[in-house]
C-alpha cells in the first residue's frame, strides 16, 4: 500500500462477507491487526474503537499517556470475531465521539514519535464523517468544514504520508463520499470491492452448507445445485446468500425459494433504478419470426458459442405501439438464460444536486454486478437523458447522457451486458447514442402480416388460458390488418369474456368477429407513420423486410413518406441534431 498511495476508499460491498464466514471489515481488521500495534476505527454512532483492548492501551502509549491496564487479547483472534476494547474513565479515546474532537485525536495518533508503520485509521460511514455530496461547502456547518479539510489534509500532507500509517474510509457508496475527497488530486485511492463472482458465489454456498452439516443442523436443496444457486444469485453479495440458505432451512432451497427472495431483496436495495424483468417461455411468444431469428444468429448462438466479441452491445427496437418490442426482451431473456433487468428512467431524475447521477451510477453497477444480463429501457424516447436535455434545457440530463455513453462504450461489457431500448420515435433520440459502436443493431419490430397475426393470436389465447378454434383464428387474422400485438391481445380478452358469458368452451369465429366490432384500436391509423419512422431509423437493410428494404436507398423520398404520413397530434421533432462523436 505504501508503494501507491496511503489514503483509500473502500466501497461496494464493505458490509457483505469476503470469504466463508469472514466479513470484508473482519478480513481487513484481520490483516492490518497482523501488521499494526494499534488500529483505530471511527464511527458517528459509536466513536473511537480499536479491535482489542491491548490496542487502545498501545494508543494510549504512543500518545504518551499511561495505558488503562487492558487484559491482552490475540489480536487476530479478536478482530475476526470483532471484538471491541473497553473503556475507563481516564480514557482519552472514549471522550472522543465529536468528529471534530475525534479527528484531532487520531491525527495526533498517526503523528505520534514512535508511531512509524504501527497505526491504521478506519472512518467507518465516511459518506456521514465527511458531509453528504449534496452539501456545499458554503452550506456546511464550522463543524462540517474543519472534517473535509482535515480529512483533505491527512491523504496530501508529506508527514502523514511518511509515517507509512494507512487511513481507510468506508462507505457503500463512492459518490456519497464528498466530491473533494473523490477527486484524482484529493490523494485518495479509490478501491470498490466488488459483489462476488459466481466462482465465489459457488464456493460459499458449498461451504455454508458443509458447515451447517457439520454442526447437526442440515439445509436440504430442493431440486436445485449449488451450482445452479450461483448462477441463480448473480447480483447477490454473500450475506444475501446466506439469508437464503437460511430461509431454506425449514423447507429446503428451491428455485422458487431463491429467485422470490432475490426480487424482494433487489426490489428492497435498487427500487428506484431497476426492476427485474420476468422471462416469458417460448410458445407465449408469437410471430416475429425476423426477430427471432436475428436473435438466435447475433445474440443466443454467439453467447452460447463463447464467440462474445460477435455479441451486440447495444439494440435499439423501434416500430408501431404494441408491435412486441417488449414481450421480445422478455423471449430473449428466457432463450438466452440471462438475468434481465428494466431500468426505471422516471426514477433517475432527482431534486438534489448529483442525485440523479449517483442513482444512475448505482444502477450500472448493479449491473455489473448481475453480468452475464440484458438491460432494458424502454420508450427511449420519453427520457430526457436519451436527448442531453435538448429542449428542456436540463443540463442534469446532459450529464446522464454522458454516462450512458460512457458504459455502453465499455468494451468490457462485450457478451456480458447486452443494452436493450425501445421507442416508436427513433426521430427524437440524439444520433450520438444511435451509432455503430453504441447500438449496434436497430432493429424496427414492424406489425404483423397476417401470418404472424394468426401465429400471436393463438400464443396469446394460449397466455390468456383460452380455447380458440382454427377458424376463429383464421378469422381475426384476415381481417385485422394494421393491428399490433397489443391489439390482438385485447380482442382475444374480449372475445374470452364473450365466451364465458355465453357458456361457450372456445372461441368461435362468430364470437370473435364480435369481440372484433367491439374492439377499435388506434393503431391502424398510425401504422403507416410509425413503420416508416422504424424504416428510417434502421442501419442494416438485412433487418427489414423485403417489401421495405428498398426504401432506404432513397433517404429524401423516405422523408417525404414519413411527412405525408404524419398524424396531426404527433409530436415534432427537434431538427437535425449535430452531436460530436464520444
Amino acid at each position: 500500500m505504501a508503494g501507491e498511495a496511503h489514503a483509500f476508499i473502500l466501497h461496494g460491498d464493505i458490509n457483505g462477507y469476503a470469504h466463508e464466514g469472514v466479513t470484508q471489515r473482519g478480513l481487513l481488521l484481520t490483516s492490518l491487526s497482523s501488521k499494526r500495534d494499534v488500529v483505530a476505527v471511527f464511527s458517528l454512532g459509536r466513536g473511537i474503537t480499536f479491535p482489542v483492548p491491548s490496542m487502545r492501551d498501545a494508543a494510549q502509549r504512543l500518545l504518551g499517556m499511561e495505558a488503562s491496564g487492558g487484559q491482552a487479547v490475540n489480536p487476530l483472534t479478536a478482530a475476526l470475531a470483532g471484538i471491541t476494547g473497553g473503556e475507563s474513565d481516564d480514557d482519552p479515546f472514549a471522550g472522543a465521539r465529536r468528529p471534530t474532537a475525534a479527528l484531532e485525536l487520531l491525527e495526533r495518533l498517526l503523528l505520534a514519535p514512535g508511531a512509524k508503520g504501527k497505526v491504521a485509521v478506519i472512518l467507518d460511514g465516511a459518506d456521514l464523517i465527511s458531509a453528504h455530496l449534496s452539501v456545499g461547502k458554503g452550506a456546511m456547518s464550522p463543524d462540517d468544514r474543519t472534517v473535509l479539510s482535515t480529512l483533505r489534509y491527512w491523504a496530501t500532507d508529506r508527514d502523514i504520508a511518511s509515517t507509512d500509517n494507512p487511513i481507510f474510509l468506508f462507505s457503500r457508496e463512492l459518490a456519497d463520499v464528498h466530491a473533494d475527497l473523490r477527486e484524482a488530486t484529493s490523494g485518495y485511492k479509490a478501491i470498490e470491492i466488488a459483489m462476488p463472482k459466481r466462482e465465489q458465489r459457488v464456493a460459499f454456498v458449498e461451504w455454508y452448507l458443509a458447515n451447517r452439516a457439520e454442526e447437526g443442523q442440515p439445509i436440504a436443496l430442493d431440486g436445485i445445485t449449488t451450482d445452479e444457486i450461483g448462477t441463480l444469485t448473480a447480483g447477490l453479495s454473500l450475506r444475501h446468500i446466506e439469508d437464503i440458505l437460511l430461509l431454506g432451512a425449514q423447507s429446503g432451497v428451491s428455485r422458487e425459494l431463491v429467485k422470490a427472495r432475490k426480487d424482494a431483496i433487489i426490489a428492497s436495495d435498487y427500487t428506484e433504478v431497476a426492476e427485474m424483468i420476468e422471462p416469458i417461455p417460448d410458445e407465449m411468444f408469437g410471430g416475429q419470426q425476423r426477430l427471432r431469428q436475428w436473435a438466435q444468429d447475433e445474440v443466443i448462438d454467439p453467447l452460447r458459442q463463447g464467440r462474445v466479441n460477435d455479441a451486440p452491445k447495444g439494440v435499439l427496437l423501434v416500430g408501431p405501439p404494441g408491435s412486441g418490442k417488449t414481450f421480445f426482451v422478455k423471449w430473449l431473456a428466457g432463450a438466452v438464460g440471462f438475468n434481465a433487468v428494466a431500468l426505471r428512467s422516471e426514477n433517475i431524475l432527482g431534486g438534489i444536486v448529483g442525485e440523479s447521477e449517483r442513482k444512475l451510477k448505482t444502477f450500472f453497477n448493479f449491473v455489473r454486478s448481475l453480468a452475464p444480463c440484458l438491460v432494458f429501457m424502454d420508450e427511449l424516447d420519453q427520457s430526457d437523458m436519451s436527448r442531453r436535455g435538448n429542449g428542456s434545457g436540463n443540463p442534469v440530463a446532459s450529464n446522464l447522457f454522458n454516462q450512458m455513453l460512457q458504459f455502453m462504450s465499455d468494451e468490457t461489457l462485450r457478451g456480458k451486458v447486452i443494452m436493450l431500448f425501445a421507442t416508436n420515435r427513433p426521430d427524437l433520440i440524439d444520433t450520438a447514442l444511435m451509432r455503430f459502436g453504441r447500438m449496434d443493431a436497430i432493429i424496427p419490430v414492424l406489425l404483423p402480416d397476417e401470418a404472424e397475426r394468426a401465429a400471436i393470436i393463438a400464443a396469446q389465447a394460449r397466455s390468456q388460458g383460452a380455447a380458440i378454434t382454427d377458424r376463429a383464428v383464421a378469422t381475426l387474422a384476415a381481417a385485422t390488418n394494421k393491428y399490433s400485438a397489443a391489439d390482438l391481445g385485447g380482442i382475444i380478452r374480449k372475445a374470452r369474456t364473450l365466451a364465458r358469458r355465453e357458456g361457450s368452451a372456445a372461441i368461435t369465429p362468430e364470437l370473435a368477429a364480435r369481440a372484433m366490432s367491439l374492439i377499435r384500436p388506434n393503431s391502424p391509423a398510425t401504422a403507416d407513420y410509425y413503420t416508416l419512422l422504424a424504416v428510417n431509423a434502421c442501419n442494416d437493410a438485412e433487418l427489414l423486410p423485403p417489401e421495405y428494404a428498398g426504401l432506404l436507398a432513397d433517404r429524401a423520398a423516405l422523408q417525404e413518406q414519413i411527412a405525408a404520413a404524419e398524424p396531426q397530434t404527433a409530436p415534432k421533432a427537434e431538427g437535425p441534431r449535430r452531436s460530436r462523436e464520444f
